[in-house]
């Protein structure tokens, strides 16, 4: 659903809100500030009640510059820091026992009432000064977002009250900021749950795990069985680390099965159900992919109603999803962890992270990672990294960090190459945030082209989930599918569909279903948060030539538009046949040690490559 709002909302809360239907409003949009932009620091004293700020310019909000949307336009000192105050007049500050803020801010703020902090968006922990730049920049879309924003009134005194807010830049050479803020009465209740139980798929069909976090100390357990008896088993859970976390991993599972559990804490009972993973000798599974679900969890709510709804018209497909990366919008805040994907309010988004077992790649915005790695604890993680593989039926996953080098000859690209070219699966799928073929918004990542795509030509990967640029995008490159989902809620791109290799391309929150059908046969479905179609299309491995795959670590084979690039590892030369899709012989040619190039006459179509040497075979590959 494609949403024409200049300003959007997003519903940020540390904790579950029950609003009351009264509301009383302190300060609203578009309102007159005072605000200071030379750029100096002005320490701790500016956010106190008893501050002079006579001196101060006013204007009414939207302030800032670099938009061209505000009412008033601020100074471009070259600092990092602006500074706004408003007084307000409260009678009784006890008349709710919280606070709504509606936050519109470019790049981080901080906010004080009455000289106490009340509440940070998009900034660093630790101590805040006047250099502190934000943790992310914001762009695009990003800067007419409200975010909303819960806290507790305690700050507030009877009579005049001052509201003290200091935007950061992320860098001084940024050219823009925005500020404004509404804020009113409201009312919440605590919910038991921070984050309801979810299930991660910890890579094998026995195994399955869970977790779950409290917001006070409590003790929990949990049941689970083949139907809602839960006659399997209960186990009293213990909290794990030091943040009020449960984890726990059921194990001796049967594959293929589907189980119910039913996870009790304080009283309080979430019921909910999952499949084990596929028999490894299955041919046939279903499974789901989304990313970017950052920044607007209302809309990642509604993409995650609509998955739902297939899994209820498809019930065989309750099995496991995956997120090519961008969570939530800054990975070093516990707060956009609670606010944006975790919600209790959000009930699709738990429902489904409550029955899919959620398989994530980590973004730029997981930042350094410490958090999603504290809430995503998968086990096969290797070494130096978020990147991991798993196998289930008959396809092998790859999960590839781009935040860790992968470069020819490092750590993470020989596991790569070891990975690939130790799995005989019938079908390969890798999974990274960044794409290597863009239609507009990031640019084409070189790494991928030049490193990635070379390995997974090579290794016979037939398809790349990647996200990143908040948009659908469908690109054809040598006959692997590069697919961009980077609709599952962050604000949308415009994507141009005349860039290279792009032969699709849509504008919507969106997911996709990919059914494998077969060893040779694979379903790929995009589909809008509103059930619409935006295309199906398949993977078929069959043609005229019967060919397998027969890789040998000392002969590359990759194509780059019309040029098949052979590398040859070995000390001989070695004799190289070119055959087209219906078996007819193109060209032979003579390979050397080391690189060879072969110039194709057209760019498209599927070539096979056979290497031989005095009549027996060392390698075969198509193309």
């Amino acid at each position: 659903m494609e949403r024409k709002l200049k300003k959007i909302t997003v519903l940020l809360f540390f904790l579950l809100i029950h609003l009351s239907g009264y509301s009383q409003q302190l300060i609203s949009t578009g309102s007159v500030w005072k605000y200071l932009d030379d750029g100096s620091d002005q320490g701790t004293a500016w956010k106190e009640t008893t501050f002079d700020d006579s001196g101060w310019q006013s204007g009414n909000a939207q302030l800032g510059f670099g938009d061209d949307d505000e009412a008033a336009v601020i100074n471009n000192s070259g600092g990092i820091t602006y500074y706004f105050r408003q007084e307000f007049d409260v009678t009784d500050p006890d008349a709710q026992n919280g606070l709504k803020i509606r936050l519109l801010r470019d790049d981080g703020a901080v906010i004080y009432i009455n000289g106490t902090e009340v509440l940070r968006s998009n900034m660093p922990s630790g101590t805040i000064t006047y250099t502190t730049p934000a943790a992310n920049a914001v762009g695009g879309d990003d800067e007419d977002i409200f975010y909303d924003f819960f806290i507790t009134s305690e700050a507030l005194t009877t009579g005049t009250n001052v509201i003290a807010t200091e935007i950061h830049q992320i860098s001084t050479s940024s050219s823009d900021i925005s500020f404004d803020m509404e804020m009113e009465f409201a009312d919440y209740t605590v919910d038991l749950f921070r984050k309801r139980p979810y299930i991660l798929y910890p890579g094998t069909n026995t195994e399955m795990l869970l977790l779950w976090q409290l917001n006070e100390n409590g003790t929990c357990e949990i049941s689970w069985g083949e139907d809602n008896s839960y006659s399997d088993g209960t186990l009293s859970v213990s909290e794990y680390g030091t943040d009020k976390q449960f984890k726990i991993q059921l194990n001796n599972l049967n594959p293929g099965t589907k189980y119910y559990y039913k996870v009790s804490c304080e009283g309080e009972d979430t019921e909910s159900s999952f499949v084990t993973g596929s028999n490894d000798t299955d041919t046939a599974f279903s499974f789901y992919a989304y990313g970017d679900t950052r920044s607007q969890p209302a809309e990642h709510d509604g993409v995650a109603e609509q998955i739902s709804a297939k899994i209820s018209d498809d019930t065989a497909s309750q099995t496991f999803i995956v997120n090519s990366g961008d969570l939530v919008e800054n990975g070093d805040d516990e707060l956009d962890w609670d606010n944006q994907f975790f919600l209790p309010q959000y009930e699709n988004i738990n429902e489904m992270l409550s029955k899919l077992p959620y398989i994530s790649a980590v973004g730029n915005h997981e930042g350094n990672g410490t958090l999603f790695s504290k809430y995503f604890p998968y086990p096969m993680y290797e070494a130096g990294g978020a990147y991991f593989s798993f196998d289930y039926a008959n396809a092998h996953f790859i999960v590839i960090d781009q935040y860790v080098d992968y470069s020819d000859g490092s750590t993470q690209y020989d596991w790569i190459v070891n990975d690939l070219e130790n799995s005989d699966k019938a079908w390969k799928f890798a999974m990274f945030h960044e794409p290597g073929w863009s239609a507009g918004g990031h640019s084409n990542e070189a790494d991928v082209q030049n490193i990635l795509q070379p390995l997974f030509e090579q290794y016979d990967v037939s398809l790349v989930i990647n996200g990143h640029n908040h948009y659908y995008s469908h690109a054809l490159v040598n006959n692997i599918h590069h697919i961009t989902t980077g609709g599952g809620g962050a604000p949308l791109y415009d994507p141009n569909p005349s860039y290279p290799n792009i032969i699709k391309t849509d504008k919507s929150y969106h997911f996709l279903k990919i059914d494998v059908k077969s060893d040779s046969l694979t379903t790929v479905s995009a589909i809008r948060q509103n059930g619409t179609i935006i295309e199906t299309f398949d993977i078929d491995k069959t043609s005229n030539v019967s060919v397998k795959n027969n890789p040998d670590k000392n002969f590359k084979i990759y194509r780059k538009q019309n040029k098949i690039i052979i590398e040859n590892g070995e000390d001989l030369n070695a004799d190289a046949d070119i055959y087209d899709i219906s078996g007819k012989i193109i060209l032979s040619k003579n390979i050397k040690h080391g690189r060879n190039t072969v110039y194709l006459k057209k760019q498209t179509g599927i070539f096979i490559i056979k290497i031989s040497r005095n009549g027996k075979i060392l390698t075969v590959k198509k193309l």
